[in-house]
């Protein structure tokens, strides 16, 4: 093994563990039930390991106003969750491993309990950036900076590491769809072994018995078979059958109990339960109302601004933000990455092999997908909430990290101090526009980025190339900043 093997290796350690160090601080520090919907997972997890059987999503199990209620007193300890079970008609698969844990942990209070569930989310969490930086391996094989970047991404984003922190399936979903993603790539550079398609079938089976969300990789998996089907020479419809067949038999052994339980509780007509949950979450705000209330213009405007706020962190259940200039330094570090993508992309494109290509392609489908599938609920629902958009953070992680590394490269670094100062001028054309007294501090930085940047485009070649990494060790920063600034002082009882 080469020297620079071992630093990747040792370089990957460090950013699991400093992911570890952090999610942990999240778990113990996050007071009880303050994160979105953990309420309702807990007593899942609870009634499983009480009873030994699946719960069942009555009427009455979206307590709305009660709900409210607990929201707006930050969840007292004398004011009962119990009737919080709104999430009984999940997939069992993450309830049932939450059950064993809770059954192992009947010597400790509530307390110790919910931290020890919140423990395994961040057991997930971890095995998720360390798949990421596979993925990214395969990807672009032989690039560190790429890899070691994706996974910083994933371990960092703060709303993801308090999500990732507490009782909920959202993480092992994640996890499922990143090994999706990761058993994809490998299977367009080697199509041929029937037995990896029948892991494949497995682990999408597994990932459709732990959330329904994770059914938007299906067409993924859909299209490599047609893709890789279309490369053969020759009996592509026999190669097609048996990789469909490999992937489709697995699955639906997996998943098929469970469907033909809820067929057997909602009717035949509910498989899913997804009518009855409908049914059941009467309180909630729905869009065409919203819409009524608001105007196309003001929904639109609060869709991206939300979201986008909540993706990086808006904690508790929505009810805490941070501070507006950060979201600004944000959505300035996501705006230079996407203009470091496209450029990256016209540079690149051409140079990439087929299988490269279509790994690229895979991802982007991956995140076009989530975002529809994200779209599509907010149709009916007013749900806001980035996190919905993690499982395509891998593929984000990816996109980001390339587009921070070419934004920096020594030959685009004049080019970086002019869009620095170009967003320093909007910035204060926005806020004169709007009437706002001026951001000078975010002012100020970006003017001295700017000319940071134009100084290291002076520099011979080699030096400064350390520059794509900044953006990392500041969303450390941040995960400690928003644990100590915003949720310990404004979640707590």
């Amino acid at each position: 093994m080469s020297r620079v093997q071992r630093l990747a290796i040792l370089a990957q350690a460090v950013i699991v563990g400093l992911y570890v160090a952090v999610a942990v601080q999240y778990a113990r520090l996050t007071p009880l039930w303050q994160a979105p919907d953990e309420p309702a997972h807990y007593n899942y997890v609870r009634y499983v390991a009480e009873h030994g059987e699946l719960p069942i999503l009555q009427p009455g199990d979206y307590p709305h106003e009660y709900l409210e209620e607990l929201k707006a007193n930050r969840f007292p300890p004398h004011m009962s969750i119990d009737s919080v079970r709104y999430e009984s008609w999940q997939p069992p698969l993450y309830y049932v491993l939450g059950a064993a844990v809770y059954s192992l942990t009947q010597g400790l209070d509530l307390a110790g309990t919910v931290l020890a569930l919140r423990l395994l989310s961040v057991l997930f969490g971890a095995l998720l950036v360390i798949v990421a930086g596979r993925i990214a391996a395969c990807v672009a094989p032989g690039v560190t900076w790429l890899a070691l970047g994706a996974m910083a991404i994933v371990a960092t984003v703060p709303m993801h590491v308090a999500m990732t922190s507490a009782v909920n399936n959202d993480t092992l979903a994640e996890l499922w769809v990143a090994l999706i993603l990761w058993q994809l790539v490998a299977r367009l550079q080697s199509p041929k072994p029937l037995q990896p398609w029948l892991l494949l079938g497995v682990t999408v089976g597994l990932a459709g018995l732990t959330k329904t969300s994770t059914w938007a990789t299906l067409p993924l998996v859909g299209a490599v078979v047609c893709y890789v089907t279309w490369r053969q020479p020759k009996n592509r419809g026999k190669f097609a059958l048996r990789r469909s067949l490999a992937v489709a038999l697995p699955a639906l052994v997996v998943v098929l109990p469970w469907v033909a339980r809820n067929m057997r509780v909602y009717g035949a007509g509910d498989p899913f339960a997804f009518a009855r949950h409908s049914t059941v979450v009467i309180g909630q705000l729905r869009t065409p109302d919203w819409l009524a209330d608001v105007g196309l213009r003001h929904a639109m405007t609060a869709l991206v601004t939300t979201t986008f706020h909540s993706f990086w962190g808006q904690f508790g259940w929505m009810g805490v933000p941070i501070d507006l200039r950060i979201y600004r330094g944000l959505a300035i570090l996501t705006v230079l990455a996407l203009v470091g993508l496209a450029l990256r992309i016209s540079r690149v494109w051409r140079e990439l092999g087929q299988e490269q290509r279509g790994a690229w392609l895979l991802l982007a489908g991956s995140l076009l997908l989530t975002a529809a599938s994200f779209i599509w609920y907010n149709l009916s629902f007013v749900q806001h909430q980035g996190r919905y958009l993690f499982p395509a953070l891998v593929p984000m992680s990816l996109l980001l990290a390339a587009g921070w590394h070419e934004i920096t490269r020594r030959t685009r670094r004049a080019l970086l101090a002019g869009a620095l100062c170009g967003l320093a001028l909007v910035l204060a054309a926005g806020d004169a526009i709007r009437a706002q007294a001026q951001d000078r501090r975010t002012l100020i930085a970006l003017l001295g980025m700017s000319v940071s940047a134009w100084m290291a485009s002076r520099l011979p070649d080699g030096a400064g190339d350390w520059l794509y990494a900044l953006p990392y060790p500041l969303l450390v920063g941040l995960d400690l900043l928003c644990l100590y600034g915003y949720v310990i002082p404004y979640l707590r009882p």
